[in-house]
């Protein structure tokens, strides 16, 4: 293949191209890293769930840029689910750190949306830079139990926050539609009046 053979394909072509040589198992470890993002593979040391906090045990190597990607997080008995096992539910996917002030209010913020019973919302927050290996899992079920968080808390990561235009300031939130596509995006603190009205604009976009 010739250089300007390489630039007429484009960079969709040059990721396709790599995926196709990697299924093959003849892509270069060096190349491999810079066009396909990482997939999480869980280590052997868990603890990789307990209660309502989870490692993300996989997300979809490929999405498309007006598609949420699809994501996997274990229960507390460690039953697998996914996000878009949930395709009757909005999803508000809220990226925290347990060490900003910003983040506390973001979550009682969410804490105060989610007690108007709105049952059609699936609401995830994720933990960036809470550690790995089990700590992260260890260190977001103590910060639930806290601060009294009944729903799913994830373990993140830079290379799971890439997947959604990479996460620069926390909190950051998303609202996912029903055809999972992100109608919301908000960089920094929003209130529950405003996180409430974008959820009821993306129940309306069918």
């Amino acid at each position: 293949m010739h250089g300007r053979d390489i630039i007429a394909m484009g960079s969709a072509g040059l990721l396709a191209l790599a995926i196709m040589l990697d299924l093959q198992g003849c892509l270069p470890a060096s190349i491999r890293t810079a066009f396909i993002p990482k997939t999480i593979v869980v280590d052997s040391t868990g603890p990789h769930f307990l209660h309502h906090s989870s490692e993300i045990k996989y997300w979809d190597r490929i999405s498309t840029a007006d598609r949420a990607t699809n994501f996997a997080w274990m229960d507390d008995t460690g039953k697998v689910h996914e996000m878009n096992e949930y395709y009757d539910k909005i999803v508000v996917l809220s990226f925290f750190s347990p060490n900003s002030i910003p983040s506390l209010n973001q979550l009682r913020a969410i804490d105060s949306a989610r007690a108007l019973g709105d049952t059609n919302v699936l609401w995830i927050g994720v933990g960036m830079k809470v550690g790995q290996n089990g700590k992260g899992v260890m260190l977001l079920d103590s910060f639930a139990r806290m601060h009294k968080i009944n729903y799913e808390l994830l373990v993140g990561s830079p290379d799971f926050g890439f997947t959604y235009g990479g996460i620069d300031v926390v909190p950051t939130t998303f609202v996912v539609t029903l055809r999972r596509k992100v109608s919301a995006t908000f960089e920094g603190f929003v209130n529950a009046q405003n996180l409430l009205s974008a959820i009821s604009d993306a129940e309306k976009k069918r």
